[in-house]
């Protein structure tokens, strides 16, 4: 939502003037000495042309600079947009129209979570900013070898939670990703009858002293690539959909979906609730770690004599990440969560470029395997933005 603030001033008779007569007297003043719609400006260096600021929007948004209030008309501010805006704005349209529908819901969701506030003085040719309010970490620091996260760094991780049949406590085993309102992304290999609940936007899992405020949501159904046995190891990945929607907020709103199978970051963020050790317990805190791209052909070499599991080696839609010293990695119960990459332009969105799968031993040299994203991304978005019916 876009808000534009006045600065107006309290009448110097000790009274208030109603805000619409204070308003309609602006009006009146600025008619006289305002650049009106149609009228030429000076767009970032280039010419312009004053037109409302709802027709422009789009192209302000996009550009992310400075802008400049022409006048005031009854609905709304009119601003300085390119001479040339119609063009661009049929460009911009166009671009959007071949963007995929995950591409698009990254974008609506960003702009839920990222409210736009433009401050201003009501006067004409006032220079304004457009601000985006910062609802993220701006942390890049770089689950073994991994460190504490920050409260509300990640708000799309999700945990999984299971029904222990013997204490009828619940335990969370895996991780996930938030990716719209009613779906989480997970692996395969983390569907169980016992999975219940997915919890959103927690820090620790067991400590209620840790300034998090999470949700949890009853799971509505488990959905596994239909492709996926437990025999293999192969299309290790799933969806989870909610009971109820997810109201997005500050602390609690998805990630966007790598859409190339391609990866082209060296570096990418793990992170998990997993154990912090070798068939230890859960850390239970969320960690999380920079891992180290590895080539196909390396990560073939360190699963060569792994047989039947991996009966055709390493396949294209599975990823290698490690840290080749050794004393990083992810664990058992990061199993299902998110290996990530931060948009380099904008530091509160976050791509999942892969979903944690399996590995040997935690903090070897030995990389872990994820799933891709990019090469399941048509068979997501049919299930969670499609006809939403269930794959198997």
């Amino acid at each position: 939502m876009v808000k534009v603030k006045g600065l107006l001033r309290r009448g110097g008779g000790g009274g208030n003037l109603p805000l619409l007569t204070v308003w309609c007297s602006l009006l009146v003043c600025l008619s006289a000495r305002a650049s009106d719609e149609g009228e030429p400006c000076r767009f970032q260096k280039g010419p312009g042309v004053c037109i409302g600021y709802s027709t422009c929007r789009p192209l302000l948004e996009s550009l992310n600079g400075r802008i400049s209030i022409c006048s005031y008309n009854a609905r709304e501010a009119v601003v300085c947009c390119p001479q040339d805006y119609q063009t661009k704005l049929q460009t911009l349209a166009a671009a959007q129209q071949s963007l995929t529908i995950s591409a698009k819901k990254c974008i609506e969701y960003m702009r839920l979570a990222t409210p736009t506030t433009i401050f201003s003085s009501l006067k004409p040719n006032a220079e304004v900013v457009q601000k985006k309010s910062k609802l993220c970490s701006n942390d890049n620091n770089l689950i073994v070898g991994g460190e504490a996260a920050k409260l509300g760094e990640f708000p799309h991780m999700g945990a999984i939670g299971y029904r222990n049949p013997d204490t009828g406590r619940v335990e969370f085993r895996c991780g996930a990703t938030l990716i719209s309102e009613r779906f989480v992304l997970t692996a395969a290999h983390c569907r169980n009858a016992d999975a219940v609940v997915v919890r959103l936007g927690d820090l620790d899992l067991e400590s209620e002293a840790d300034g998090a405020d999470p949700r949890d949501f009853e799971i509505e159904e488990f959905i596994k690539h239909p492709e996926y046995t437990s025999r293999t190891k192969y299309n290790d990945i799933a969806l989870v959909r909610l009971a109820t929607p997810v109201q997005i907020n500050s602390r609690i709103r998805p990630a966007c979906l790598y859409q190339s199978k391609e990866i082209r970051q060296q570096k990418l963020i793990a992170t998990g609730y997993g154990a912090m050790e070798n068939f230890g317990s859960n850390a239970n805190q969320l960690l999380k770690v920079v891992l180290d791209q590895y080539t196909q052909e390396a990560c073939q070499q360190a699963y060569a004599n792994d047989g039947r599991p991996l009966s055709r080696g390493i396949v294209e839609s599975q990823f290698c990440a490690g840290y080749e010293p050794g004393g990083r990695d992810t664990c058992q119960g990061d199993s299902g969560g998110p290996l990530q990459v931060r948009d380099e332009q904008d530091s509160c969105r976050f791509y999942v470029a892969a979903v944690t799968s399996f590995g040997k031993f935690c903090g070897t040299s030995t990389p872990g395997i994820y799933t891709r994203v990019g090469a399941y991304l048509g068979w997501i978005e049919q299930i969670v933005w499609g006809n939403g019916q269930s794959a198997v």
